[in-house]
């Protein structure tokens, strides 16, 4: 028998709930929920349990999410955002759960840019601090805000008058450090409580957007020792046990010097997540106290990411009708895998899929055996070239799929169901779970 968890993923929709939605939605032991404020967001596309609460600018969040805590038999709540982190350490003894993170004062610590840099600077390389504009030594310099994550209002200021300009005209509470040019680094780290480093490895960050790896690369041996070393000198310091990274970036000569320490999950730990290192289910198992063993593929591994598309359809069927060639089998002779996803998905949903096919082969169920696809199907309706697939739908709850259009125009014109062609079918797989 194993343990079962139900895990709270707030907020779910950003790039780290995404990340940790990937990581445990297939895991036996887990059942996955989702909140979020009532901002749009792509938290309903994913999770089947998701629920929407105040924003946590309002001080009815907590009872919120305390009441879903308890209705649902909530164990953690796991942390996707840093501002969520921020009112959870909060008011962490009056949330009615357990929090997938460290101790307040380590994470008031890390969520501190300042404080951080201050406790580690004689430890590992860290940039240059500038109390003041005055204390500046030249130009350019790095400004960023104390506590907020990514490169949002991040700035390179190149003179005094600019540097003056920025700091005098917000509220917000910015550092003022030496400006970094070179290569940027993040170091993907996992720890237990007993501060032992358990896995870490670093991945060079090709191309950014937003703050957001984009495109990474998995760093060499020798630099990866180097980030280890430096991991085990921060956990000497703080305290930081479960999921977690760094960033390191080079100086204008090409020394390596501390970003930032995050308490989270990152959205481009997917790059070590198909190594085998599942972040955010081994940071459950340490809260557990389980013992863990980590295991990793040795091969090479290159992560590109692009937005990806989801759709919610106001679409109600108990029957799909589909052609067979160029729309189950392509053009080159090979399965459509997207279609078969969605056949599969009808499955799941006990949806009936009926085969309606024009084949030229000679023998059609041996066509179907050889692309292991003839068990799929409830029923096959096979027709001749001059037939109409339109007089053979009896069902008017259904949908049709033909990459012909004169095909789907036919159907459509009698029977006022909808019709799809290879193309729209992404707006027909249903993700949540």
């Amino acid at each position: 028998m194993y343990n079962k968890w139900n895990i709270l993923v707030f907020p779910g929709g950003n790039e780290v709930g995404l990340e940790i939605y990937k990581s445990l939605v297939y895991c036996k032991e887990i059942t996955l929920f989702s909140a979020s404020s009532a901002v749009s967001n792509h938290s309903p596309y994913v999770y089947s349990r998701h629920f929407v609460i105040k924003d946590i600018q309002d001080p009815e969040w907590l009872n919120d999410i305390n009441e879903i805590i308890t209705k649902y038999n909530i164990d953690f709540i796991f942390p996707g955002h840093v501002f969520i982190i921020d009112k959870i350490i909060e008011q962490r003894q009056n949330i009615k759960c357990r929090i997938l993170l460290p101790d307040n004062e380590t994470v008031k610590i890390i969520r501190s840019k300042t404080l951080t840099l201050k406790l580690l600077e004689n430890i590992i390389n860290t940039p240059k601090i500038y109390n003041t504009p005055k204390d500046v030594e030249h130009y350019p310099v790095f400004v960023k805000p104390d506590n907020w994550y990514g490169q949002q209002n991040t700035l390179v200021i190149k003179d005094e008058q600019s540097l003056l300009n920025v700091i005098n005209d917000t509220e917000i509470k910015y550092i003022i450090q030496e400006y970094l040019p070179g290569e940027e680094y993040t170091i993907d780290c996992l720890s237990d409580k007993s501060g032992n480093l358990l896995f870490c490895s670093g991945r060079k960050r090709n191309r950014i957007r937003m703050g957001t790896s984009m495109n990474c690369t998995l760093v060499d041996e020798k630099l990866n020792s180097y980030f280890i070393e430096t991991a085990k000198h921060i956990l000497k310091n703080l305290k930081i046990y479960g999921v977690w990274f760094f960033q390191m970036k080079k100086d204008i000569s090409g020394t390596l010097k501390l970003l930032e320490i995050e308490t989270r999950v990152a959205g481009t730990m997917a790059l070590n997540r198909v190594r085998g290192i599942n972040f955010p289910l081994l940071t459950i198992f340490i809260h557990n106290n389980l013992d863990i063993q980590v295991l990793l593929n040795n091969y090479n591994v290159v992560i590109d990411r692009a937005l990806q598309n989801r759709y919610l359809l106001d679409l109600q069927y108990n029957e799909v009708y589909i052609d067979l060639d160029h729309t189950i089998i392509t053009k080159d002779g090979k399965i459509n895998t997207q279609i078969i996803a969605f056949l599969y998905q009808c499955i799941n949903k006990k949806i009936k899929i009926t085969l309606i096919s024009k084949s030229l082969a000679l023998d059609k169920m041996q066509f179907l055996r050889d692309h292991k696809i003839s068990e799929i199907f409830d029923r096959i309706i096979w027709l001749k070239e001059h037939e109409s697939k339109a007089n053979f739908i009896t069902n008017t709850d259904s949908l049709f799929i033909d990459d012909s259009f004169s095909q789907r125009r036919e159907v459509a014109i009698k029977h006022n169901i909808p019709t799809f062609d290879p193309s729209m079918i992404e707006s027909l797989i249903d993700e949540k779970y």
